[in-house]
């Protein structure tokens, strides 16, 4: 990697790891808490607010940046996609903080949320056309639109979802950066390169405050913060010249989180419920109530995220055809796993009423 990119990556870790303590004092003078309640894991008062530490992680990279290394920002034209995804991101990061402070109704954050990803879409981060490959190109228009405005809302909602326990989030977003980066520096995309970068060292600074048992949430504030960088920077893409492929990688990446929200909003509405209505059906939900731990279920989200990372970075590798078959593949072995696992959560909960009504009996 140029040597830039190290001095990036450095920036945005000690801008973390440094200014993640002075956010959590700032919490604790406002009164920014989350609380614990049934729904909630922890069992007393975390300050929130740990997601401003990425903004400023990010802000001092492009500062250097532009300030003392601008020939990195002009190489692709990387600044012509970095200040729109900064300013939408920080759009996303304000609607959090509002959120953590007083939460906002599900419509008017829905609402909001469409704005934003409107205006990223609006700044060139768009799915234009597909390109098979197999050859020839399709052109999308006003599909492309949606599907792109679609694409920005699944990935910032699939973050926030998952961000339920201490260190998930961060975790995850650290093992999608750590792929993405692998995968652009191979044909090189600059702009990706410095985006997978600056979530690396962040997530990695933020990460000893946040990892169980944390001293910090990054909140609402941290989560949509980070998803809109994930997905603006897919759009941004361009893996071997081809859209499909650019956004199949992603979806390998993460598919955990983004099975994970789309089982929430099928169950959600078979309920009734609202879409932004919050449950304890979530994948660590599920694992806690298996008998995991906290640490032991972040750190096993973590090794089938590592996974799931090794196996883009290495269908980024084939051939065109190949990789579209391969990531077929892979989702669908992803899809059996966790009806396998629905199956087995099944069983082991109807095990375990079956004992507690036999030790009812023998104690009657």
């Amino acid at each position: 990697m140029p040597f830039e990119y190290w001095i990036v990556l450095a920036l945005s870790f000690f801008s973390a790891l440094l200014f993640t303590p002075i956010v959590r004092k700032l919490a604790i003078v406002l009164d920014i808490r989350d609380h614990p309640s049934d729904r909630k894991i922890h069992r007393y008062p975390v300050p929130y607010l740990g997601g401003l530490a990425f903004h400023v992680s990010m802000t001092v990279c492009l500062i250097y940046s532009a300030w003392l290394a601008p020939h990195v920002l002009a190489v692709q034209n990387a600044w012509e996609h970095l200040l729109p995804l900064y300013l939408v991101a920080t759009g996303f990061q304000l609607l959090g903080i509002l959120d953590d402070v007083s939460p906002i109704s599900p419509p008017l954050k829905l609402m909001v949320q469409i704005v934003l990803s409107i205006w990223l879409v609006n700044s060139d981060f768009l799915i234009s056309q597909i390109t098979s490959p197999f050859g020839g190109t399709i052109p999308l228009g006003w599909l492309g639109w949606f599907l792109s405005v679609l694409w920005i809302l699944t990935i910032v909602n699939a973050i926030n979802f998952i961000d339920g326990m201490d260190g998930l989030a961060a975790g995850v977003v650290f093992f999608a950066a750590l792929a993405n980066l692998m995968i652009a520096l191979d044909p090189w995309q600059n702009f990706v390169c410095l985006i997978s970068l600056i979530l690396l060292g962040t997530t990695l600074g933020f990460l000893p405050f946040n990892f169980s048992p944390a001293k910090i949430f990054m909140g609402d504030a941290g989560s949509l913060y980070l998803g809109a960088i994930l997905g603006g920077s897919a759009l941004a893409s361009n893996v071997k010249g081809a859209t499909v492929l650019s956004l199949s990688l992603p979806l390998v990446i993460l598919s955990l989180p983004l099975l994970d929200t789309v089982l929430a909003v099928v169950r959600r509405g078979r309920k009734g419920r609202r879409f932004f209505a919050a449950d304890s059906e979530h994948i660590h939900h599920r694992l806690l109530r298996l008998g995991f731990s906290d640490r032991h279920v972040v750190l096993s989200v973590y090794g089938l995220c590592f996974l799931l990372s090794m196996s883009a970075i290495l269908a980024a590798r084939l051939p065109n055809r190949y990789t579209m078959l391969f990531v077929f593949v892979f989702l669908a072995a992803i899809v059996w796993g966790l009806l396998v696992f629905a199956a087995f959560e099944k069983r082991v909960s109807a095990s375990r009423m079956q004992n507690g009504s036999i030790g009812e009996f023998e104690n009657k």
